[in-house]
Order: C-alpha cells, then sequence, then structure tokens
C-alpha cells in the first residue's frame, strides 16, 4: 500500500458540503438546442456578401523546395483577385510574435520548403471561388527539388540519417522540448536496484502516428470591418472564426501574433465548432485570411483546405524501451528506461517547434510508484511527420502498466494487486477507484492467469486493468467577468463551444455561489471579450470554475453590502436564496435581488499547484474485457468499465461524457487506427475517413462508468481533470495479452499483430 494524498485546499469555500446545484442531474446545455436543431453556425457555415476564397500551394512529395518560377498566368485568370508569394515582404515576415516557447527553430509562416507532404508553401491565391483558386495554381510555373525524408522516429535517430533541421541541430536530428524535460535523469541508483531485483524482464512499447481528425475541416473566415461595440482608436476591426480551447492558440491569437497586432483588433465569430481533441497549434489559414482580407480592403476572405488537406494533424509517435527489476513480494525497485520521441515539422505559428508540444513522454510515470531507483534516457527527434498536436500526459503510465502487467504474469498476480503494492498514493483516492471499479466490473470473478479461459464460441478470453493520475491542465489564469444586472447575473465568454459545456459548469458554480437560481446566471456568447476562459468541463474546466467560484463569492458579498440597507440589516445579516435578498434570521423578509442595482466584480486567477504533475491528487482505474479470435485475429471489446476520481464532480453529464468519449477513442487507437505513408515518397495514403478508421456507436460495448469523489483536487471544490487520463489504446493491449499469454509491443493490435505474437505469421518491422 502506498502513501496518503497530501493536499492543501486553495481558495474560499472549497469545503462546502450543502450543494444546491453542483453536482445535480437535469441541466440541459445553454446551447444544446442550437447544436441538436442545426440552428448552430460553425466556421464552415458563415458567409457574407462577397466572400473570395484563398488557398495555398500544397507540397505533393514527402519533403520538397519549390521554386515559383512564374505567377503571371495565374494571375491573369479571369476571377483571381491576388497572388502573393513567399517572397512577399508582408507574407515572409509573418509570425510577427510568436509565443516565447516557439522562437526556437522559428521559421516564415510561408516559405519556399515544404517540410511534409500536403504543407502549404510558395504561393497563395485568391479568388471569387474555390475552383478559380484550383486553377490558378494549376497555372503557377513552379519547380521542385525532392529532398530526404524521414518519417519514423527511430530512422530519425540512426547515425548517418540526413540532417533535416541543420539550423536547430547542425549535427544530428536530436533536439529539445517546449517542457524542458531533461535528456537523462536518474532518483536513486538503478544498477544497486537491479542487484537488489529477484526478477529482471525487458518490456518493449511503441505507437505509431494518430491523426487528431476533426469531423468538420477548420474554416477560416476573416473580413475587416466597424466594431458594433467600440473601439477606441476608431480602426477597422477584424472579425475571425473562433474554433480553439487554448489561449496560445486559435485564430484570434494565431491572427494578432501573425500580424504582430493586438488582440483587440480582433473578434471571434463563433461560438461553435465541431469536436477537438487537444490539437493545440492552428493552420496556418487562420493567420493568413485577415492579412489577406485587409490587403484587399476589408473584403470577406475564407480559406480553403479539404478534409484531406486537414488531415495531418496527428500524435507523435513515441518508442520505450524499458528494463525493471521487481521483487519477489511483486514490487519494483529498479526500472531503466530509454525512449525515442517524434517531432514533427513547422506548425501553425511558423514555428520548427510545434511537435514539441507534449509533455515529456519519458519515464516519468514511474515517480507516481515506489520504486525508488529509477533512470531515464530520452531523445526527441525531428522528423517529417505533421504532428501537430499534443497527447500529453496519460503516455508517461503506459509504460508503468506494462511493467506492472509483466510483473504479476512473471509472479501469477492479479495486476490489480501489482497497482496497490506499487503505486506511491493510494489513499484515499486510488484505493477507492479501485475497489468501485472491481465491484461494478466483477474483476474478482473474471480475473484468469494469461490465456487460460476459451469463450463457448471459441475465443480466448481475456480482461486487464491500468492505473492513471487524472490531469489536472490548470496552468492558466481564468479572467472571470461578472455583472449583476436587473436581478440576472451574467458572464461573457469567448472560447467555442466543442462539446465540454464548461460554460454550463461554470454556470453551475456561479448560481452555487450566488444563491441565484441557475436560469438567473446568463453565460454568453461575447466576440469582443477576449477573456480566455480557455478550458472545458473536464480538464481545464476544473481550473476554470475554481476562478468562476472566486469570482462568485466576491460578487455575492458586493451584493449583499449594498442590499443589506434595504433590509435594515448589515451585509453579514443578509443572504441571497432563489434569486432574493433575504433576511437570515427571518427568510420572510425579502426583496428582489435586482432592486439594488447593477453590480460587477472580476477574478482573474489560478489554484496555486493547478498541475497533477506537481502534486499527486487523484487516480483513476479502468477495466477492459476482450475477446480474441485465434483463426482471424480479431478483437472485440467486450466491456469497458471506468472508475474515476472527479475529486467533485461539476456537471455530471459532461463527467461522464469525457469518460465515455475517451474510452471510444482509445478502443479506436488500440485496435484501428493506423496511418499509413508510401515510405518511397513520404505520401500518407490514408489520409480520409474511409481508409483512416475510426470507431462508431456500432463498434462500442456499453461503457460503465462509475463515479469517485474524494475532493482531493485542484480545482473548484476539489474537482480535477478527467479525459486525458484515458485516450490511450494501452489497455485493450493488456487484455489481449491476459487472453493469448503474449504482449503485443506496437499499437494498434491489428490482426496481423495478433497472429504474428500467436505465431501464425511472421512479419516484422
Amino acid at each position: 500500500m502506498g502513501e496518503t494524498s497530501v493536499w492543501e485546499l486553495e481558495g474560499r469555500n472549497q469545503e462546502r458540503e450543502d450543494f444546491k446545484i453542483v453536482g445535480t442531474e437535469g441541466h440541459p446545455g445553454r446551447q444544446s438546442w442550437d447544436m441538436a436543431s442545426g440552428a448552430a453556425k460553425f466556421p464552415t457555415d458563415l458567409h457574407r456578401e462577397g466572400t473570395l476564397v484563398a488557398m495555398a500551394l500544397r507540397c505533393p512529395f514527402g519533403r520538397a523546395r519549390v521554386k515559383v518560377k512564374d505567377v503571371s498566368k495565374a494571375e491573369a485568370l479571369e476571377g483571381v483577385r491576388l497572388v502573393v508569394t513567399h517572397e512577399d515582404e508582408e507574407i515572409s515576415e509573418m509570425p510577427r510574435m510568436v509565443p516565447s516557447w516557439f522562437e526556437f527553430g522559428r521559421s516564415p509562416l510561408l516559405s519556399d520548403e515544404a517540410e511534409f507532404e500536403g504543407d502549404e508553401c510558395g504561393v497563395v491565391v485568391v479568388a471569387i471561388s474555390e475552383e478559380v483558386c484550383k486553377d490558378a495554381l494549376s497555372l503557377v510555373e513552379v519547380e521542385w527539388e525532392v529532398l530526404p525524408f524521414i518519417l519514423d522516429a527511430r530512422d530519425a535517430a540512426k547515425p548517418g540519417a540526413p540532417i533535416l533541421r541543420p539550423e536547430m541541430n547542425p549535427d544530428s536530428n536530436l533536439t529539445g522540448n517546449t517542457f524542458g524535460a531533461p535528456i537523462t535523469w536518474e532518483l536513486g541508483n538503478v544498477e544497486e536496484g537491479f542487484k537488489e531485483a529477484d526478477h529482471i524482464e525487458v518490456i518493449e512499447y511503441g505507437r505509431q502516428m494518430w491523426s487528431q481528425f476533426r469531423p468538420m475541416p477548420p474554416a477560416y473566415f476573416a473580413y475587416w470591418d466597424d466594431d458594433p461595440w467600440g473601439n477606441p482608436d476608431g480602426n477597422k476591426i477584424g472579425y475571425v472564426t473562433n474554433h480553439a480551447h487554448f489561449p496560445s492558440n486559435g485564430p484570434i491569437v494565431s491572427a494578432y501574433l501573425g500580424a504582430g497586432t493586438d488582440m483587440d483588433k480582433y473578434r471571434a465569430l463563433s461560438p461553435y465548432m465541431a469536436a477537438r481533441y487537444c490539437d493545440f497549434v492552428e493552420k496556418r489559414g487562420a493567420q493568413f485570411a485577415p492579412v489577406l482580407s485587409k490587403r484587399l480592403g476589408g473584403v470577406p476572405i475564407r480559406y480553403i483546405q479539404s478534409r484531406r488537406e486537414s488531415f495531418d494533424a496527428a500524435v507523435p509517435q513515441s518508442f520505450f524501451t524499458v528494463r525493471i527489476g521487481f521483487k519477489k513480494d511483486g514490487t519494483l525497485c529498479a526500472v531503466q528506461s530509454k525512449n525515442i520521441h517524434q517531432v514533427g515539422a513547422r506548425g501553425g505559428y511558423g514555428d520548427k517547434t510545434h511537435g514539441h508540444l507534449v509533455l515529456p513522454a519519458n519515464a516519468q510515470g514511474f515517480k507516481s510508484t515506489s520504486c525508488p531507483n529509477i533512470h531515464s534516457e530520452m531523445g526527441y527527434y525531428v522528423t517529417n511527420g505533421a504532428c501537430t498536436t499534443a497527447d500529453p500526459g496519460k503516455d508517461h503510465w503506459e509504460p508503468v502498466n506494462l511493467a506492472f502487467a509483466k510483473i504479476a504474469d512473471t509472479l501469477d498476480m492479479p495486476i490489480s494487486d501489482v497497482i496497490m503494492k506499487n503505486v506511491k498514493v493510494t489513499a484515499p483516492s486510488l484505493e477507492a477507484c479501485m475497489a468501485a471499479g472491481k465491484q461494478a466490473f466483477g474483476w474478482d470473478e473474471k480475473w484468469h492467469l494469461p490465456g487460460k479461459r476459451t469463450l463457448a464460441d471459441g475465443r480466448l478470453h481475456g480482461i486487464a486493468c491500468r492505473s492513471c493520475w487524472s490531469m489536472t491542465w490548470g496552468m492558466i489564469s481564468y479572467n472571470i467577468n461578472l455583472r449583476m444586472r436587473e436581478g440576472k447575473v451574467y458572464m461573457p465568454y469567448q472560447e467555442s463551444l466543442i462539446g465540454t459545456y464548461w460554460p454550463d459548469a461554470a454556470q453551475m458554480v456561479i448560481a452555487e455561489e450566488t444563491g441565484m437560481k441557475l436560469e438567473d446566471v446568463v453565460v454568453y456568447y461575447a466576440g469582443h471579450y477576449p477573456n480566455w476562459n480557455q478550458g472545458d468541463a473536464a480538464d481545464r474546466g476544473s481550473t476554470c470554475t475554481w476562478a468562476a467560484k472566486e469570482a462568485a463569492i466576491d460578487l455575492k458579498r458586493k451584493i449583499c453590502e449594498v442590499g443589506c440597507t434595504y433590509l435594515g440589516a448589515e451585509a453579514d445579516e443578509v443572504d441571497i436564496i432563489d434569486s432574493m435578498l433575504v433576511l437570515k434570521a427571518d427568510p420572510s423578509v425579502q426583496m428582489p435581488i435586482g432592486a439594488t442595482g447593477q453590480i460587477a466584480t472580476g477574478f482573474c486567477g489560478k489554484p496555486l499547484v493547478p498541475f497533477q504533475n506537481d502534486v499527486i491528487r487523484t487516480m483513476n482505474v479502468d477495466f477492459c474485457e476482450v475477446a480474441v479470435d485465434t483463426e482471424t485475429g480479431l478483437v472485440e471489446i467486450l466491456d469497458y468499465c471506468s472508475a474515476h476520481d472527479f475529486g467533485k464532480i461539476i456537471r455530471p453529464s459532461s463527467g461522464l461524457g469525457q469518460l465515455e468519449n475517451a474510452l471510444t477513442m482509445a478502443s479506436g487507437r488500440a485496435l484501428r487506427e493506423e496511418l499509413v505513408w508510401d515510405e518511397g515518397t513520404g505520401v500518407l495514403l490514408n489520409g480520409n475517413m474511409y481508409d483512416y478508421k475510426v470507431p462508431t456507436a456500432l463498434d462500442q460495448p456499453e461503457i460503465l462508468t462509475v463515479p469517485v469523489e474524494t475532493r482531493c483536487g485542484g480545482g473548484a471544490y476539489g474537482s480535477t481533470g478527467v479525459a486525458h487520463a484515458h485516450c490511450d489504446g494501452g489497455l485493450v493491449g493488456l487484455a489481449i495479452q491476459n487472453a493469448i499469454g503474449e504482449f503485443i509491443p506496437m499499437l494498434p493490435y491489428t490482426p496481423d499483430k495478433v497472429l504474428e505474437a500467436l505465431g501464425k505469421i511472421s512479419q516484422g518491422r
């Protein structure tokens, strides 16, 4: 058994127990009807009269340099309004500004070098239609110089590999990472730890790239016009689509960073966007569209990219070799890990390091075990894979769970017991999740040694469980502005909605703390209000609602200070109940809250220790049951169960939905999703939703969600993150291993790999 989790509650009212609204059911999202009915306008729906279309030249090779020889025929084509090249002075200077962590390896937004297949380079055309743009681009005379490319981080690490970014590292493809994780670190003394071990094993784990596909391609729409909200200097305002969920990205931030202007020069156009997962880096159209529009006098511009051209956002590769030493009782005593991790090419800000936007995928997860001796060596290697996103946190834990499974198999123990013996922080969070999950899943009745159970239909049966910390990505300070007017409380927000309903969670917290009826708290979209309330109802939302709680407490205090005089009392003698100001001593004495006039307040901040990395607070345990057909290699997931410590559930439908969505993603990554390139050209062969298989509702079993609340998190009322902790396919691999008795070292667990593990076919990398 590990240690008891120790934390300090931060902020006011964190120990609240009398919840009337928070954690309750039956509160549909304020924008649910819009989206369900089709009334919601997504970026692809936006249009203004006279809208022009912009498109860029795309590279047909894995990596190439383009020489633009002649654009005159394109310029002369009827319907073309503008042709610019990478040599254009304004374009070549973009981006004018970049976030500080992108300075390393900075490059122009549009250059003459395409760094992956489908990369924008050389030329951008603006015309009256998409068809005219395509015709114009076909008329541009260009000459391609095909350059060496690397698609696999393991190849990039080999001696003699082509140096892809000599300006970053002239000697190799090894580079740094955004979060500054050391390449090598050690706790204790690993060699001494191995001397104490009764067993020494080596495990392999790897994942190829996954696509962060979007149900709707990003649509970058921009124009310049007067500002109805008012603008002090009288300049025109750039209106751009807004469909992002992180303050250092998104079209608005991309736009002002690209042009080197102020954020107040831009307004967001739409509060809606299609579902999206952790896509940290925007496409360059977010920067091109407003610049091209301004050059043409403010005319509306839609920067077009097809579904195929939108398919290059992917989770980077990561490959582990881990040597573990453990004792007869199942406890780890030594871990030696080597990790090769992929970084990509150029991202939306014109940087060459966007693939570094990942938390270090090294042996960090083992730090959460009781193992006293850990050595980690890792390397980030540049490739031409177009990874433009992050997939943070949980991947630290996949080698950890593989290690637990290896210990369990070696010693004929249930992996659940190995988890409880080795995870450092168990009480109260992990032990509560393990107990609740085992009971709901029926673990004790289903567990068996690897390869020891065959179902009635002849398929092999397997089960597994995995533990992981819960993600609390609360690095952002949230700016919550509240105004009480005419008996209602208003909160503006600018972030687009991606299905996680964080504004509704904030609404519930504000109503809880102010004493207002839920319907009297109005969260509304305000494209002029750059409050950077970026978050959601699960991960960062736990921190966003923390800031909303603090602002609501301040607002209630101010309302009571003003309203108490009307009731002939002191501020501490009055309260707000169901949107009415009441006398505590005699609640029948009350008055409408609107009679106090307009009152406003604001709060900008975050918990002092927002990162789960900083202090392990909450855990979760996922369970999986599979059936494996030994003749075909097909794997069917029979059952999923997730016991998650939410800390405190703010909005149940959002929280439980996060579990279901994350496990659906995990099953796709485990069994279906795989990007395939032509090794000779570097061209992606399955960059579409027909050939890149994602799970549908018909592919999923029932997902049993088991909420646990320990109040151990860092967000509002001890809440914490959800989805990031579950979006990995490793759990299914552990269940397959339990079924067939063999480990499969590489995701996805496709039929050919299952059959190879069973010794029925032979392939290899």
